[in-house]
């Protein structure tokens, strides 16, 4: 008897009634969304507190809190918090999404203890991996994030807080979104924010300023929200008199310099006993004409935060947000134990932090790359509170959502598919790919087929430019059977922009590009009385060693040391085959830090299944399983 399916549950979403309304062609608001199962991947508890979830329902997190980590689509895993209970529970959020600027962003990669030279020029370095595109056409991107915003709006609750991060090129729409969803009349504040990060250049001969920040949109849900005064450190020293005009005098002396103090009349002190006494001992109080003077350590933070860095080097992420920014952001609008959510988590800032500042918290993203680093990271950090004795969440839950393992590879396979075809990449073009020879190049999202609706957007992109005369190439992994018979037409009917199809599946010339060999490694697991010993032998990565060779004609990169290919190692000690506990991780500290290689950890009398995953520099993973 086949299985029942189960009855498919709809999440209503409230509608959006906010004015101004920006519009744009393909507009659309979500009225229901769909949830999808979160699977669980990897759990880090090292205090073996035994907290697992194998689904993250609010109401069971509530009670014992575990932080999480979700792989997939954030419109995706954002329903799927709704479905499981997280509507209106999230205190804070902070988002550093796409700017669409029409840059893809490249993690740089370093081999651990291993100096390789990059080849520079105008595609990409050969050690070099795309972590996300950063190129929609201007509806797609203003619709992709108008379903997110009403998402977020769902999920935070009414003393919550919003954090939007942009630059000048689409600030101005996102804002007016942001109006359209969360009201204007909950606008708090633009922040200017510091860039300080090379890939923003200015070009030279266009005749204008460089730009030097990026704005911090601020909204709440409601006027009922959390706000905590934060002050800074003064730049230049400022003297003010200790008192002030009044209409009362009250407790109306103070010892000052072991010497009594009386107020004249109609004036009141701008200072407590205590504080002033502070001061004296920072030596910042001063008696000038019988009047006294302080000079203030701090002043209120106000909305120009160009005074910290904005971006930071800490990873390998490309666009890594501060973190000094970021516990601006947190101590403002969070309390301690307030849940925070970033679902553009990148290398995983925001998570950094509120572990840090001891907030619970959430985190999401698309790129498998961004998930690692922001795991590996978190680790470390979990570790160092542990020791000290400092945290109060110990462990996180890391889950994919809808099965996102062919869009982790889009960026790679699309970035595959431009070295082995041959295609120079467009970095200017927001709608074509790049170019083959003297035909522009489109290649279709390989988690689809080329579609009727795809040639559709190509034809339209087409019509926008007159003057073009150049021929199509479109790149794909398949095809609709319709596509040759409507491409043909087109074909028929117009003497320039020709189209043409590389079908990779099936072309003769291409169709091997997605050949894949994974990493291989020798592992050698065995009992020793009650502990497992572990070595990793060997181990190399062909995808690795064919970027540091690819283009290198007068000689092959030599990798001494297996080592400098892995990232870091994650151990399991009694893996059940469906979720990796981290029982022990092995994550060098410094950059050109290798693994150790060989481990010995207590493992049960009983027979156990030790599994060993390693990480590779590229963020492939590979796991060796051996019961003992």
């Amino acid at each position: 008897m086949p299985k029942q399916q189960p009855k498919e549950e709809k999440i209503k979403i409230t509608p959006t009634k906010g004015r101004p309304m920006l519009n744009w062609v393909g507009k659309k608001p979500l009225d229901y969304v769909k949830g999808y199962p979160a699977v669980l991947m990897e759990v880090f508890d090292p205090l073996k507190i035994g907290l697992k979830y194998d689904i993250p329902r609010f109401e069971d997190l509530e009670k014992n809190w575990q932080n999480l980590l979700f792989y997939g689509d954030n419109k995706d895993v954002l329903a799927t918090l709704l479905e499981q209970g997280f509507r209106g529970k999230i205190d804070l959020i902070y988002i550093d999404p796409p700017f669409n600027v029409g840059i893809d962003y490249i993690r740089k990669v370093q081999l651990r203890g291993l100096k390789t030279s990059k080849i520079e020029g105008e595609g990409y370095s050969t050690i070099e991996q795309v972590m996300y595109f950063n190129n929609f056409l201007e509806d797609t991107y203003l619709q992709f994030m108008y379903e997110r915003f009403q998402l977020l709006k769902e999920l935070l609750n009414e003393r919550g807080s919003i954090f939007v991060r942009m630059d000048y090129r689409f600030g101005h729409s996102i804002k007016l979104l942001l109006d359209e969803v969360f009201g204007k009349e909950n606008f708090r504040n633009e922040i200017v924010v510091n860039r300080t990060q090379e890939f923003f250049k200015s070009s030279r001969g266009l005749k204008k300023l460089m730009v030097d920040t990026d704005s911090l949109f601020f909204y709440t849900k409601s006027n009922n929200y959390v706000f905590n005064e934060v002050r800074i450190k003064r730049e230049k020293e400022v003297w003010w008199e200790i008192t002030l005009p009044g209409d009362h005098r009250g407790d109306d002396t103070r010892i000052i310099f072991g010497k009594k103090f009386k107020l004249p009349k109609g004036r009141i002190w701008g200072l407590k006993q205590e504080q002033i006494e502070d001061y004296e001992k920072l030596g910042r109080l001063k008696v000038e004409k019988n009047k006294v003077f302080y000079a203030p350590i701090t002043k209120t933070l106000k909305s120009n935060w160009t005074d910290i860095a904005g971006y930071a080097r800490t990873t390998d992420y490309p666009t890594e947000n501060a973190e000094v920014l970021l516990k601006r952001v947190v101590e403002m609008s969070s309390n301690p134990n307030d849940l925070v959510l970033d679902c553009f988590i990148g290398s995983g800032t925001t998570a950094r932090v509120a572990q840090k500042l001891g907030r619970r918290w959430i985190g999401c993203d698309i790129n498998k790359g961004a998930i690692q680093i922001t795991s590996r990271e978190l680790q470390k950090i979990i570790k160092e509170q542990i020791k000290k004795k400092e945290t109060k969440y110990p462990s996180f839950a890391i889950y994919k959502v809808n099965n996102y393992d062919l869009q982790l590879l889009r960026t790679e396979a699309i970035e595959l598919a431009v070295q082995h075809i041959g295609i120079q990449r467009t970095k200017t073009d927001s709608f074509f790919d790049g170019t083959l020879g003297k035909n522009l190049v489109k290649i279709i999202d390989f988690n689809h087929p080329f579609t009727l609706l795809d040639l559709q957007l190509i034809q339209d992109e087409l019509k926008k430019r007159p003057n073009e005369d150049r021929d199509i190439t479109v790149v794909c992994l398949g095809k609709e059977l319709a596509i040759d018979l409507a491409i043909e037409e087109w074909n028929k009917k117009h003497p320039v922009n020709k189209i043409e199809v590389i079908e990779l599946k099936t072309d003769k010339k291409y169709g091997n590009f997605l050949i894949h060999k994974p990493d291989e490694a020798k592992v050698n697991i065995e009992r020793k009385g009650d502990k497992a010993i572990i070595e990793i032998l060997d181990f190399i990565s062909p995808t690795i060693i064919e970027r540091l060779n690819i283009d290198n004609t007068l000689f092959k990169v030599k990798i001494p040391d297996y080592r400098s290919m892995i990232d870091y190692i994650l151990i399991d000690t009694n893996y059940d085959g469906k979720t990796f506990h981290i029982v022990y991780s092995d994550v060098p500290e410094k950059k050109d830090d290798l693994i150790k290689g060989k481990y010995e950890l207590e493992i049960p009398k009983d027979k156990v299944k030790i599994a060993v995953k390693i990480v590779d520099m590229l963020g492939e993973e590979t796991l060796v399983s051996k019961e003992i």
